[in-house]
């Protein structure tokens, strides 16, 4: 199982080095994202979808990476880039606000408030 699940993530990053999203997202498809503990793997499965256009299951991977490492500022402000590509403005406000608690002084945060108000 485990000699299988790395096969498929080789080939699944060597899909995305090469920016073939599509063929990278079949193969996500194909593995249970959540027996995975591996933080920076969920991200890249996230981006994945992302660059997809599978926003709702970009955004649920990374849940699942946010569970696992909930004061990742890099995670929240995804999420809460993600949120507003949903349309969801309230979620993305609050991912705002757990943002500056978590990095108070990342100037990230005045990007990130643009892009709510924008």
């Amino acid at each position: 199982d485990k000699h299988e699940y790395r096969a498929k993530t080789e080939q699944m990053l060597a899909y995305m080095k090469e920016k073939s999203y599509k063929e990278a997202m079949h193969i996500a498809d194909a593995i249970d994202w959540n027996k995975v503990k591996n933080v920076s793997m969920l991200c890249t499965v996230s981006e994945i979808y992302e660059c997809n256009g599978e926003y709702q299951k970009s955004r649920d991977i990374l849940f699942l990476a946010y569970d696992r490492s909930p004061d990742s500022k890099k995670i929240i402000y995804r999420l809460g880039t993600l949120a507003l590509k949903l349309g969801d403005v309230k979620e993305a406000m609050d991912c705002y606000e757990e943002f500056i608690a978590v990095a108070p002084k990342d100037p990230n945060q005045y990007v990130f408030k643009y892009k709510i108000l924008k």
